[in-house]
């Protein structure tokens, strides 16, 4: 039977950790990245990674970082065969990578080589694709540069969010993942490498990221708040107050009377706002410090006039 060292922490990497607790590859360690301040009480949280192998009774070792050695001599002493790395946060340094057997692999959520970086999903959506997949590819020190194992495609829905796609593309890569090892163990596996042409970027994100661009086109404005949700928060302000645009819906692609983010209309169940071309419908929003409502529902506690403008801070 082979022996698989796990590395990964959010809630992405679950379903491939759950597939293979349940598999003939059940892990012989578990990597993750260190508790972290977490919840109104900033309490220290371990990773989602975290708590699940320890309710498995998998070993459990956290690393904030991998150039001191100590993971690595640990690696050595175990001799795994293969090494699994789901957004683990970190570039695993060429020692580590020499030590399975067998393969380093890792499951990233692109048909790479597009969409190289941290938040491919996100970028996937913002963009407006209307696919988008899983690579299971060898590891290497270039980041998700790697030859590539297996691909699946999966389709984009144009009104879902990099939320829910994350969710999807969790549970396909995880059986991609195990497909990947079976083969690579069988002998009858090999990566190829992947092409020069085609290779994008999709870099960390940060909460300024979520700022909603309203000079651009309706649809564009629409595939970013998709793309920005749940993570890092499609967000926008009117009168100095944070909003935060949870779900929105193209309602007109023509030019709009209205300058960028300038509201058109706000009554009813309805709130429209000008773009660069065409006016999105706001369909859930959020004010800072209370709980996403409808639209109708929002503007029933937070009145919001037509003329008034979305935008950045002031």
């Amino acid at each position: 039977m082979a022996s698989v060292v796990f590395f990964g922490s959010p809630d992405f990497a679950l379903p491939t950790l759950e597939v293979l607790i349940r598999s003939e590859y059940r892990p012989i360690l578990v990597v993750t990245q260190p508790d972290r301040p977490s919840g109104r009480g900033l309490s220290a949280t371990p990773t989602p990674v975290h708590q699940t192998a320890r309710d498995a009774g998998i070993e459990v070792r956290t690393a904030a970082g991998l150039k001191d050695g100590a993971v690595a001599d640990y690696l050595e002493s175990l001799k795994p065969d293969f090494l699994v790395v789901v957004a683990f946060g970190m570039i695993l340094p060429e020692r580590i990578l020499r030590i399975p057997r067998l393969e380093c692999v890792n499951v990233h959520a692109s048909l790479l080589p597009a969409y190289r970086g941290a938040s491919p999903i996100n970028a996937a959506v913002a963009n407006g694709d209307s696919f988008t997949g899983v690579s299971t590819i060898r590891m290497t020190e270039r980041l998700d540069a790697g030859p590539v194992f297996m691909q699946e495609v999966e389709p984009i829905d144009p009104m879902e969010d990099a939320g829910t796609l994350s969710e999807r593309l969790a549970v396909k890569g995880a059986s991609l993942l195990l497909a990947t090892l079976r083969g690579v163990e069988d002998g009858g596996l090999s990566p190829v490498e992947q092409p020069g042409e085609g290779v994008s970027r999709a870099p960390l994100l940060t909460k300024r990221d979520g700022l909603i661009p309203w000079e651009k086109p309706a649809v564009e404005v629409h595939n970013h708040v998709r793309g920005m949700n749940p993570w890092p928060g499609s967000h926008s302000y009117i009168r100095g107050r944070y909003v935060k645009i949870h779900r929105t819906r193209p309602a007109s692609v023509m030019p709009a009377a209205g300058a960028p983010g300038e509201v058109i209309r706000a009554a009813g169940e309805e709130i429209l706002v000008a773009c660069g071309a065409g006016i999105v419908r706001i369909e859930r929003l959020q004010v800072e410090g209370k709980k996403p409502l409808e639209a109708g529902d929002f503007l029933r506690g937070f009145e919001i006039g037509a003329g008034e403008r979305f935008g950045g801070i002031e």
